[in-house]
């Protein structure tokens, strides 16, 4: 079966609407674009896919991202993910991602589907 888990290399921010921009860090200035960087992995010994991801981050627009169709992931192939969100809320809150969050695919090991982590907003 497959197993994707996932693992949340950074936080920090985008300076341009590039994600080529992401700037790591533990705090965001007040006018920059918040932004995790994240991996999936499939380390299972069978193809995922198609799979989704959800990502809960702390936005006023919409606190729960669902993505759209990923493409199949063979064992040991990984993708790597620059998320920024925009109408943040300042403060410091948890960021989590999901894999597999809609339960599309059967894995061998779901435990390992989710990862968190923290980000300070600073706002005015």
């Amino acid at each position: 079966l497959p197993d994707l888990t996932v693992s949340i290399d950074a936080v920090g921010y985008l300076t341009s609407t590039s994600t080529d921009s992401f700037v790591p860090a533990s705090t965001v200035p007040n006018g920059d674009t918040p932004a995790v960087k994240f991996t999936v992995k499939n380390i299972g010994t069978n193809v995922a896919g198609p799979w989704r991801f959800s990502a809960t981050l702390p936005t006023s627009a919409t606190p729960r991202y669902e993505s759209i169709p990923q493409r199949a992931l063979n064992p040991g192939d990984y993708i790597v993910y620059t998320l920024g969100f925009t109408r943040a809320t300042p403060g410091t809150h948890a960021i989590s991602i999901t894999a597999n969050s809609d339960g599309a695919i059967t894995e061998s090991n779901t435990n390992n589907d989710t990862a968190t982590t923290t980000l300070t907003i600073l706002g005015s």
